[in-house]
């Protein structure tokens, strides 16, 4: 026959012993988490809600940006003549310059593979493009490469049409992550090219270029009235003809 006497309660339970104190305590505990929960939601509401991140922070040029990999400092944008080391002509560029130090423990490059896959310029359509090329100077040479701490002054450049003239010009600067691949258990520095987050994005002034000043023409000497030719010394002169006065001639006497 079963039993339909009810169960007591466990100890701590209103029945029990100090049932009304820990009943209290359990019915005060969602309480304060319920009041804490508001003040935070009303603290939040000041704040500006719970809204995301921007995934484009909006910077100004001169600021140092911790990039991952790389710490840049863009300077400035402006329209330039560049000859590669395999063109016939110089072509036009739009160069945004820059300070690049290396965070990492390797040498990095400056162009595909490295900085430049962190670059990109957002076209009129809403395009982010990377740089066509990247330059550096270091210690007053030339290089492609950036070492470990040492500080490089980077150009990059996209190439412009003849007729292009923007007055502003659009920079981004992607995240680098030290983590492994799809396919790679390594650990790398490694970039999302196809990401529209970045670390910032600035856009920059463009100046207008100075003309090219065509060269004066040179003053022309106003040409003197020709004189006429002097005879020279010493030419001989037609000598004088000297007449005599004629005398009466002697007549032969007739004897």
């Amino acid at each position: 026959m079963q039993s339909t006497a009810p169960v007591p309660p466990p100890p701590g339970e209103p029945f029990g012993e100090g049932g009304n104190r820990a009943s209290a305590r359990r019915r005060l505990v969602p309480v304060i988490v319920v009041c804490a929960a508001a003040a935070l939601a009303a603290v939040t509401w000041a704040a500006g809600g719970f809204e995301e991140a921007p995934r484009q922070p909006v910077e100004k040029p001169g600021k140092a940006l911790d990039a991952g990999l790389f710490t840049v400092t863009v300077h400035d944008a402006r329209i330039g003549l560049v000859k590669g080391p395999f063109d016939s002509a110089s072509k036009r560029y739009l160069i945004v310059r820059m300070r690049v130090v290396n965070n990492g423990k390797e040498t990095a490059s400056l162009g595909d593979g490295g900085l430049a896959d962190g670059l990109a310029a957002r076209t009129k359509a809403g395009k982010w493009v990377e740089p066509d090329d990247v330059e550096g100077v270091a210690g007053g040479a030339k290089t492609i490469t950036t070492q470990p701490g040492l500080p490089v002054e980077a150009s990059a450049m996209w190439k412009m049409g003849p007729a292009d003239a923007p007055t502003r010009f659009t920079v981004g600067l992607r995240k680098w992550e030290y983590r492994t691949g799809f396919t790679d258990v390594s650990y790398n520095w490694l970039v999302d090219r196809t990401s529209d987050a970045l670390v910032a994005r600035m856009t920059l002034p463009i100046p207008v270029p100075a003309p090219v000043a065509s060269p004066a023409p040179s003053p022309t000497r106003a040409l003197s009235p020709s004189r006429t030719a002097r005879p020279t010394r010493g030419a001989s002169r037609p000598p004088a003809q000297r007449t005599r006065p004629a005398g009466p001639r002697p007549t032969a006497s007739h004897r």
